[in-house]
């Protein structure tokens, strides 16, 4: 985010261009390291910020105290934290299992058998903006690269 500018300044641009949620990949807590907390905790008082990280306990509690949505692996023992809501499984194209602990999967491969199985379990359904048209059931959200 900062190589486009200030992120507080892009955030509150985004929110004021309609944008609800931003969908972070940040490669160094994918690395496990925290050294972002501090822009996701100005981003939370602006828009939703959702982070993908490494699934380590430390950083992901970190994440959650500060109101990010956390995107983990589908293996991550979700099962203990009480911040479900801000839990989102990053599902594989062939997983078999069903998120368990999760409140919201991404699928990396949407396709219709998926969309629907997942809706079966009472999961909210996020898609990347690739497979939208090729999917019958809308999706409760959709990541762009925009």
């Amino acid at each position: 985010m900062s190589l486009a500018g200030k992120p507080l300044d892009l955030a509150k641009d985004l929110k004021a261009g309609g944008v609800i949620l931003v969908h972070l990949i940040d490669t160094e807590a994918l690395n496990g390291m925290p050294n972002n907390l501090d822009v996701y905790n100005g981003l939370t008082y602006i828009i939703n910020v959702q982070v993908e990280c490494a699934p380590k306990d430390s950083l992901v509690k970190k994440l959650l105290s500060l109101g990010c949505r956390v995107v983990l692996p589908p293996s991550f023992d979700a099962t203990p934290y009480k911040e479900k809501k801000l839990l989102v499984a990053k599902i594989p194209k062939g997983y078999k299992g069903d998120a368990g602990g999760f409140h919201d999967v991404i699928l990396e491969e949407a396709d219709d058998a998926e969309m629907e199985r997942f809706s079966k379990l009472g999961k909210r359904l996020i898609i990347y903006e690739k497979d939208e048209k090729d999917v019958k059931t809308k999706p409760w959200g959709v990541i762009s690269s925009s």
